[in-house]
């Protein structure tokens, strides 16, 4: 985060910024867009002890985005800008959200301070286990994202998915401020109206949703460190029968790198309070916990890293034990050119549903290899 300290404006003009008109502010003229973004294609193999729905096992999955990003720095120090991100292909669904994210930010020697749709403070700033590839911690359509080996409707993910992110409410409109780094320390906070509201699509449903995080990133010794502490708490959509649910949740992360090595790992806790008048038989606790851990060796131009990830997540209120999801993925990451690269990663997926029925369990395993640019 890059703070202007000749800026002698309060925080609180950015407001009064977003009431004027665009083109009654005499910069607006000095803006340029720049375009940017990426693509990732993946070719698809999996195999599992069930028959896979209606798919073939191996497919093309992809995962793309076009970026319109603009930043201008006013006289008096203040930095401006802004930054659209459009799904370009490869996602099940182009209709519904077209937009993945779309916000402004200004910036001056007091923090940032950004409005619209984006992920939580908490998730922003978190740390997870590092990975190669780039297909951990719930992307678009690695491993974790239940596509390659479909996960059993009975088994319940964390309420963020596979992940140990607290993205509880997406990317619906909230205000977000991070605080200007402090001997590597920065902590951000945000503030969600309502969760079921991104882009305008859906009925405002009060929430009041708000996210913290703190993130520590610092050389000491000669080696890299970086922690990071997430928490959450609000109000959500319920998962099943349209019942509102109170959540709160913490996260912790941590890396270490030293020469051609990288260590890491987080966890994350949810807990979820339904009312007892709105339980039903088919009402759905996304109580649990998850963990991660990955080991990351880069020798130029290749990065190759082991990953587990484990979550036990409550699931049906009224059976007892826990759904469990537990992934072991090797990957691997090969550049040909500055932002060109080579891609593949093999795992192996265990869906576990509490009430131990074979039939609402799957183990499998997926093979994907691909190009990113």
């Amino acid at each position: 985060m890059t703070i202007r300290r000749n800026d002698s404006y309060p925080l609180f003009f950015f407001f009064a910024f977003f009431s004027i008109p665009a083109t009654t502010v005499s910069a607006a003229e000095n803006f340029s867009l720049n375009v940017g973004g990426y693509s990732k294609w993946w070719a698809v193999s999996s195999w599992s002890n069930h028959s896979l729905p209606a798919s073939s096992h191996t497919d093309i999955k992809g995962d793309n985005e076009i970026h319109v990003s603009s930043r201008y720095t006013l006289d008096n120090g203040l930095t401006l800008g802004l930054k659209v991100e459009l799904e370009a292909g490869g996602h099940k669904d182009q209709v519904s959200d077209p937009i993945d994210k779309s916000y402004l930010w200004l910036e001056s020697r007091f923090g940032k301070i950004e409005m619209g749709t984006d992920y939580n403070a908490a998730a922003l700033l978190h740390i997870s286990a590092p990975e190669a590839a780039g297909l951990w911690n719930g992307p678009s359509n690695g491993v974790l994202s239940d596509m390659s080996v479909p996960r059993p409707s009975a088994v319940s993910t964390m309420y963020s998915s596979n992940q140990t992110e607290l993205g509880h409410e997406d990317n619906a409109e909230k205000i977000l401020y991070f605080t200007p780094p402090w001997h590597g320390l920065t902590l951000g906070v945000s503030y969600t109206p309502s969760a079921a509201s991104e882009d305008n699509r859906a009925a405002d449903r009060a929430c009041d949703f708000w996210a913290a995080g703190l993130l520590f990133s610092k050389p000491i010794l000669g080696a890299d460190l970086g922690l990071s502490a997430g928490w959450v708490t609000g109000q959500l959509p319920g998962l099943s029968d349209n019942i509102r649910e109170r959540v709160t949740a913490f996260s912790l992360g941590g890396k270490l790198s030293y020469d051609r090595w990288t260590v890491g790992g987080s966890i994350a806790n949810d807990r979820h309070a339904i009312k007892p008048q709105d339980i039903t038989s088919a009402s759905i606790d996304s109580s649990g916990q998850s963990w991660d851990f990955g080991l990351l060796y880069e020798f130029s131009p290749l990065k190759l890293s082991l990953d587990y990830y484990r979550s036990e997540v409550r699931g049906l209120l009224l059976k007892k034990g826990d759904d469990r999801i537990t992934v072991s993925q090797l990957s691997g990451k090969y550049t040909l050119n500055p932002g060109v690269a080579l891609m593949g990663a093999i795992a192996k997926i265990d869906y576990d549903d509490e009430s131990s029925s074979s039939r609402n369990s799957t183990h499998g395993w997926s093979v994907m290899t691909g190009l990113g640019l």
